[in-house]
Protein backbone atom coordinates (compact mmCIF):
# COMPACT_ATOMS: atom_id res chain seq x y z
CA UNK A 1 0.00 0.00 0.00
CA UNK A 2 2.80 2.34 0.94
CA UNK A 3 4.44 1.71 -2.79
CA UNK A 4 1.01 2.58 -4.61
CA UNK A 5 0.02 5.56 -2.81
CA UNK A 6 3.06 7.49 -4.47
CA UNK A 7 1.74 6.38 -7.71
CA UNK A 8 -1.33 7.60 -7.29
CA UNK A 9 -0.75 10.89 -6.05
CA UNK A 10 1.63 11.22 -9.49
CA UNK A 11 -1.03 9.89 -11.81
CA UNK A 12 -3.15 12.65 -9.99
CA UNK A 13 -1.58 15.37 -10.77
CA UNK A 14 -0.37 14.37 -14.49
CA UNK A 15 -4.11 14.24 -15.17
CA UNK A 16 -5.10 17.52 -13.32
CA UNK A 17 -2.37 19.71 -14.87
CA UNK A 18 -2.81 22.08 -17.71
CA UNK A 19 -2.67 25.27 -18.56
CA UNK A 20 -4.82 27.74 -19.01
CA UNK A 21 -7.18 28.92 -15.76
CA UNK A 22 -10.14 26.86 -16.81
CA UNK A 23 -8.32 24.28 -17.13
CA UNK A 24 -9.49 22.97 -20.86
CA UNK A 25 -5.86 21.97 -21.40
CA UNK A 26 -5.69 18.40 -23.13
CA UNK A 27 -2.46 17.44 -24.52
CA UNK A 28 -3.30 17.18 -28.20
CA UNK A 29 -0.03 18.20 -30.41
CA UNK A 30 3.53 17.80 -30.43
CA UNK A 31 5.37 19.45 -26.85
CA UNK A 32 7.72 21.57 -29.41
CA UNK A 33 7.25 21.87 -33.39
CA UNK A 34 9.83 22.40 -35.90
CA UNK A 35 7.52 23.30 -38.69
CA UNK A 36 7.75 27.25 -39.13
CA UNK A 37 4.43 28.85 -40.78
CA UNK A 38 4.27 28.73 -43.82
CA UNK A 39 3.67 32.16 -46.36
CA UNK A 40 -0.34 31.38 -45.93
CA UNK A 41 -0.19 31.22 -41.91
CA UNK A 42 2.10 34.64 -41.41
CA UNK A 43 -0.32 36.17 -44.47
CA UNK A 44 -3.20 35.32 -41.73
CA UNK A 45 -1.49 36.23 -38.39
CA UNK A 46 -0.80 39.89 -40.48
CA UNK A 47 -4.93 39.95 -41.06
CA UNK A 48 -5.38 39.49 -37.40
CA UNK A 49 -2.64 41.86 -36.04
CA UNK A 50 -4.08 44.79 -38.44
CA UNK A 51 -7.28 43.12 -36.87
CA UNK A 52 -6.07 44.37 -33.61
CA UNK A 53 -4.80 41.03 -32.51
CA UNK A 54 -1.90 40.46 -30.76
CA UNK A 55 1.16 42.08 -32.03
CA UNK A 56 3.56 39.18 -31.34
CA UNK A 57 1.81 36.61 -33.53
CA UNK A 58 3.54 35.70 -36.67
CA UNK A 59 1.81 32.48 -38.01
CA UNK A 60 -1.42 31.37 -37.65
CA UNK A 61 -2.40 27.90 -39.05
CA UNK A 62 -5.90 25.91 -39.23
CA UNK A 63 -6.41 22.49 -40.30
CA UNK A 64 -8.58 19.80 -39.51
CA UNK A 65 -7.41 16.59 -37.65
CA UNK A 66 -8.09 12.61 -38.61
CA UNK A 67 -11.61 13.43 -36.25
CA UNK A 68 -12.68 16.25 -37.99
CA UNK A 69 -11.39 19.12 -35.45
CA UNK A 70 -10.00 21.81 -36.38
CA UNK A 71 -6.60 22.34 -34.53
CA UNK A 72 -5.31 25.67 -34.89
CA UNK A 73 -1.36 26.51 -34.51
CA UNK A 74 -0.16 29.61 -33.51
CA UNK A 75 3.38 31.12 -33.16
CA UNK A 76 4.28 33.90 -31.29
CA UNK A 77 7.58 36.19 -30.26
CA UNK A 78 6.10 36.02 -26.54
CA UNK A 79 7.59 33.53 -23.71
CA UNK A 80 4.33 32.94 -21.98
CA UNK A 81 0.41 34.29 -22.18
CA UNK A 82 0.06 33.55 -18.24
CA UNK A 83 -1.68 36.74 -17.69
CA UNK A 84 -4.56 36.57 -20.21
CA UNK A 85 -4.62 33.40 -21.88
CA UNK A 86 -8.70 32.95 -21.92
CA UNK A 87 -8.81 36.83 -23.24
CA UNK A 88 -6.05 35.38 -25.81
CA UNK A 89 -7.82 33.02 -26.91
CA UNK A 90 -11.22 34.08 -27.68
CA UNK A 91 -9.89 37.26 -29.53
CA UNK A 92 -8.47 35.24 -31.81
CA UNK A 93 -11.70 32.52 -32.25
CA UNK A 94 -13.26 35.96 -32.52
CA UNK A 95 -10.87 36.93 -35.54
CA UNK A 96 -11.11 33.40 -37.22
CA UNK A 97 -14.51 33.04 -37.43
CA UNK A 98 -14.80 36.87 -39.09
CA UNK A 99 -12.30 34.83 -41.31
CA UNK A 100 -14.83 32.13 -42.64
CA UNK A 101 -13.29 29.56 -40.22
CA UNK A 102 -16.16 27.91 -38.38
CA UNK A 103 -15.01 27.26 -34.64
CA UNK A 104 -18.96 26.56 -33.55
CA UNK A 105 -17.38 22.54 -32.64
CA UNK A 106 -14.92 23.20 -30.56
CA UNK A 107 -11.26 23.68 -31.78
CA UNK A 108 -7.98 22.79 -30.17
CA UNK A 109 -5.13 25.82 -29.91
CA UNK A 110 -1.68 25.23 -29.67
CA UNK A 111 0.29 28.18 -29.22
CA UNK A 112 4.12 28.07 -29.81
CA UNK A 113 6.93 30.39 -28.72
CA UNK A 114 9.75 31.12 -31.68
CA UNK A 115 11.93 28.63 -30.44
CA UNK A 116 9.10 26.48 -30.97
CA UNK A 117 7.86 25.23 -27.20
CA UNK A 118 4.47 24.61 -26.71
CA UNK A 119 3.49 27.65 -24.30
CA UNK A 120 -0.09 26.26 -24.38
CA UNK A 121 -2.60 23.77 -25.00
CA UNK A 122 -6.01 24.78 -25.29
CA UNK A 123 -9.69 22.25 -26.06
CA UNK A 124 -12.49 23.57 -26.44
CA UNK A 125 -14.37 20.63 -27.86
CA UNK A 126 -17.38 18.52 -26.15
CA UNK A 127 -15.05 15.84 -26.14
CA UNK A 128 -12.21 17.81 -24.20
CA UNK A 129 -14.95 19.33 -21.76
CA UNK A 130 -17.42 16.64 -21.07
Amino acid sequence: MKRILPVLFLAAAVLLTGCGSSGHARPSGPPTTTVTPSRADTDLADRYRKAGGDTDVYGIDHAKNAKGTIVLRVWTRRKNYDKNFDGFAAKLASFLTREGIHLNQGYVLNVYSSDGTRLHNYDTTPEGNP
